[in-house]
């Protein structure tokens, strides 16, 4: 027989549900809900609070069905972005922002019940710190209260994600099953994607017809399915059986829509994340990139757009069509550090200041203008945190022999590494869309290294679970909750 693990902690066979805490916080949701409905006498104030109750009572059931629905969701619900569920007093609800709320009111009493566990993490303590330059003064500081709360909840529900997504992962089957879910999860907006395509329904923005599939913009767009495409090919390579073949078929879908969003971040995030991959692991990579790489310039409008880099013009909604307008918003934005260098211009200064509404196309930049010096190292401290997480874990995986430890291990450093340079010309900080999954990507991969080194070298149980576990007669009891059979499963 196996050894006895303990529920709610790594390695343990039961599902992590919520304690008293979470269920009192989706009763107290639902008796709120509930009650603005009443008081607004709508009957659609009624239906969404009650589809809205679902997400909540999910995630209290069973943690692992809440973040796999959350994860293959979201990336599809920006399509409904001009459409609300219901309005109060002016607010409107779409889905998104609706999803987005649950996540954070239920995912505060989860990370606080489940602490012991959660604390293992190795950026948790980064994504605090995150919480504590930002939070307070961002919003306290900045032109508009209303904006800077909306984006201080974009970024809450992209943190809670990712503690989560760690929590969620608590076995290898697990692992295996979230890595799986943010693969799957492009595949609506794929097929979105690839539809416009080939209907002629794509955006026109300057000389180029992208596609947008679900999301708002085709740049946002193209980096999701680029963090999608590094993920897929991941699989292809270390999984096993039919799971390769149905990665491959997203793999496939996500790299064509990537191609016709026309999004040169997105196309340079997967030549990143492939050539780390093949510097880790697989070296085949390395003569096959620069290959397809060359095959890729050789189709007319991928040359287009590559060339366009040199361009000055800016495309119709402001954001900068080439690299040197987005060199140029950055120039005119950093010396707005100094105005405020410790608490920064706060959370959406820098679109609501502009005359364009422009944003900076710099996670960098705007860290340092808008949140001061201690926000921005905070930021970069917890995106590198996030890459060393993940080289940690490939270490741990490899040791414990698990395949699907190693393939989030591995995804993990793919991702990140592009994540970090997209973060350089992009506005990822409070893209829920396209950072919720990164984030959970990342998860995924910090949980299989901490489940990887309880594989290799098991904790001693705590005194007092192992005491109870003695007066239950557990058979074959051991002073660890963890076993090397049971990593490999």
């Amino acid at each position: 027989m196996g050894e006895p693990t303990v529920p709610g902690t790594f390695g343990s066979t039961a599902p992590l549900r919520g304690g008293p805490l979470v269920w009192a916080t989706a009763v107290a949701m639902a008796f709120a809900a509930y009650g603005i409905g009443l008081a607004s006498g709508r009957s659609e104030m009624l239906l969404a609070a009650g589809l809205g109750l679902a997400v909540p009572l999910l995630f209290a059931w069973r943690l692992e069905a809440g973040v796999l629905l959350l994860v293959l969701a979201r990336p599809s619900l920006d399509v409904f972005a001009d459409r609300s569920l219901a309005s109060y007093h002016g607010l409107a609800l779409n889905p998104a922002s609706v999803l987005a709320v649950l996540v954070i009111g239920i995912g505060v009493p989860y990370m606080v019940e489940a602490w012991r566990r959660l604390r293992t993490a190795p950026v948790i303590r980064l994504v605090l710190l995150l919480f504590a330059a930002i939070a307070v003064p961002g919003i306290l500081v900045a032109p508009s209260t209303g904006g800077a709360v909306t984006e201080w909840l974009r970024l809450c529900a992209v943190l809670v994600t990712y503690a989560l997504a760690y929590l969620a992962a608590d076995r290898p089957a697990a692992v295996a099953r979230l890595l799986a879910a943010i693969v799957v999860s492009a595949l609506i907006p794929a097929a979105v994607g690839v539809g416009q395509w080939a209907n002629g329904t794509t955006h026109t923005v300057g000389d180029l017809n992208r596609a947008t599939g679900t999301f708002l913009q085709p740049d946002p767009y193209g980096i999701y399915l680029a963090i999608a495409t590094v993920a897929a090919l991941t699989m292809v390579l270390a999984a096993r059986g039919i799971w390769r073949w149905a990665a491959a078929i997203v793999m496939i879908l996500a790299a064509a829509a990537l191609v016709v969003s026309y999004t040169r971040t997105g196309w340079v995030m997967v030549v990143l994340g492939a050539i780390v991959l093949g510097l880790v692991r697989y070296r085949a990579l390395l003569l096959i990139v620069p290959v397809i790489v060359l095959a890729a310039l050789l189709l007319p409008g991928v040359q287009s757009r590559v060339h366009s880099v040199s361009q000055t013009r800016e495309i119709q909604y402001g954001t900068g069509n080439s690299f040197q307008s987005r060199v140029t918003l950055w120039r005119e934005n950093l010396p707005k550090a100094q105005e405020k260098p410790l608490t920064g211009l706060g959370l959406g200064a820098i679109v609501q200041q502009s005359d364009t509404q422009s944003h900076v196309h710099s996670d960098y930049v705007r860290a340092v203008v808008e949140t001061g010096v201690f926000g921005f190292f905070a930021y970069v401290w917890l995106l590198v945190g996030a890459l060393v997480g993940c080289l940690a874990a490939l270490r741990w995986a490899r040791r414990s022999r698990s395949v699907p430890l190693q393939a989030a291990a591995l995804a993990g450093i793919a991702a990140s590494s592009a994540y970090l340079l997209a973060s350089g010309d992009s506005n990822l900080m409070t893209q829920s869309a396209v950072s919720g999954t990164a984030w959970a990507l990342f998860a995924c991969a910090h949980a299989a290294g901490r489940l990887g080194r309880e594989a290799v070298a098991p904790r001693p149980l705590r005194p007092t679970v192992a005491r109870r576990l003695r007066m239950l007669g557990a058979p074959g009891l051991r002073t660890a909750a963890y076993s090397v059979q049971r990593a490999t499963r």
